[in-house]
């Protein structure tokens, strides 16, 4: 019968894991043992089931932690210390664009708390006579006199509030972008391809919480970057304010994106007819 090596007591030998002592016993596979001094016999009966025993009521191993480091974290926000975080998962909200001084989707500067929560489909999260927050949503509205002054949109796991406890609450996922597809996590020179360089950069020191390490500062739209493990910045909130020149500019854009996008289109020859059933 196959024997299997290593069975001894061999300090130079690797350990054999519960699990696999285990699948060994069932196999029937632990019937000797190489250089241990007695080759003609395997372990008695007695020594399997206190091999058994002891497999049963070790613990599972276990794995070793994955080299790969996956997406990072913000340079300081080590995974696994400081307080609790609690996250919210998942997507919910509709997919808005975050328009340089105009807004968000429909939901434009000088709209009341009413028209929030109808355009937004949801109560605010939060609510004060200053703010309505939708903290799964990522977004916060400011208020001045009941009309929205500011919109504030941020990443997802960039902290939102803290609990009495101490926990801190994190954002959840924005399902919008800037237009054209500007999302959170990109590189400031991926983003300046379409918005061109920032008229200012205000470097924040020290870095703020979630990595927050540098302000773009756009008409209409302010751009926050934060410090990320693998040395990169990226980018974590925006920033809107009400500006028409920024408004006008922005809907320029849109309108010359869906000319070229029409212009790509292929049209019918005019002899041509559409066919009455799917072909077979």
């Amino acid at each position: 019968m196959t024997r299997l090596a290593g069975y001894c007591k061999n300090p130079m030998r690797p350990q054999l894991s519960p699990l696999l002592v285990l699948t060994l016993l069932a196999a029937g596979l632990l019937s000797g043992c190489d250089g241990c001094g007695n080759s003609s016999s395997g372990p008695s009966a007695e020594e399997r089931e206190k091999l058994l025993t002891s497999a049963l009521a070790a613990p599972p191993a276990v794995p070793a932690a994955s080299s790969n480091p996956g997406i990072g974290h913000a340079v300081n926000v080590i995974p696994g210390e400081g307080p609790p975080r609690i996250a919210t998962e998942g997507r919910s909200g509709p997919a808005f664009p975050m328009v340089p001084g105009e807004g968000i989707g429909p939901i434009r500067f000088g709209a009341t708390k009413a028209t929030i929560e109808r355009l937004m489909g949801a109560p605010c999260e939060d609510a004060t006579e200053t703010s309505c927050r939708y903290l799964a949503r990522g977004i916060d509205f400011k208020l001045a006199g009941g009309a929205v002054t500011e919109m504030r949109i941020s990443r997802k796991g960039r902290e939102a509030k803290r609990n009495a406890d101490g926990a801190i609450v994190e954002y959840g996922f924005f399902s919008g972008a800037i237009p054209p597809d500007l999302y959170f996590g990109m590189l400031p020179a991926a983003v300046q391809q379409h918005l061109g360089a920032p008229l200012k950069v205000e470097p924040i020191s020290p870095v703020g919480r979630d990595g927050f390490s540098e302000r773009h500062v756009y008409d209409g739209i302010t751009l926050e970057y934060d410090a990320w493990s693998n040395g990169s910045l990226v980018l974590g909130a925006v920033v809107l304010t009400k500006s028409e020149t920024a408004a006008a500019a922005s809907a320029k854009a849109e309108a010359e994106r869906r000319k070229k996008a029409a212009e790509k289109v292929v049209p019918l020859p005019k002899d041509s007819t559409l066919p009455t059933r799917p072909p077979r």
